[in-house]
């Protein structure tokens, strides 16, 4: 133990001697701080981000339970799995406060601020209406998707429903299970 002690006391004077090399070390151990802080959460504003992402994982995963229980009564389809894709992820619009000032003849000069309110998480934005993304595709597996008469009703219906042409549909057969 007391070589180490020893060790550490020599490389320390030697350090302190030698400006270059002590500046070296406090700069990198300025850096592994820096990036230890930089792990360290000092608001909500990220667990509120994934708060957000877990909610439009929820509606995700709630429309593709919703779609599947429809297919599913389609005649012939069977056991479905379905999948999602999206344009783009959901957007909220937030609620704004505009003056406008008029001086004379000039033009007018508008300011826009964002209204906040207080939350129990703390301040927010006060969300006006929330814009859902448009579906890019929708992926069907199912037990009867071999069948032309099955692929053509489940195509038609979620056409129907999504306002999406055939060509972002896939229907294909499921693999048997053993």
């Amino acid at each position: 133990m007391s070589e180490i002690k020893k060790g550490f006391s020599e490389l320390f004077k030697k350090l302190c001697k030698d400006k270059k090399a002590l500046f070296t070390v406090l700069a990198g151990l300025s850096g592994v701080l820096l990036i230890l802080i930089s792990e360290i959460p000092f608001s909500s504003a990220e667990s509120k981000n994934s708060n957000n992402s877990y909610e439009s994982s929820y509606m995700n995963d709630n429309l593709e339970k919703e779609v599947e229980k429809l297919i599913s009564q389609v005649k012939g389809a069977g056991r479905v799995s379905v999948m999602l894709t999206y344009e783009s992820d959901e957007e909220r619009v937030f609620a704004r406060d505009t003056e406008t000032e008029r001086q004379g003849t000039e033009k007018a000069q508008m300011s826009q601020k964002h209204i906040i309110v207080d939350s129990s998480s703390g301040e927010t934005g006060l969300i006006i209406k929330t814009v859902y993304p448009e579906i890019r595709g929708v992926a069907v597996v199912c037990t009867g998707g071999d069948d032309p008469q099955v692929k053509s009703e489940i195509s038609a219906l979620l056409s129907a429903l999504f306002d999406i042409g055939s060509n972002r549909i896939s229907i294909a057969r499921r693999a048997e299970q053993e």
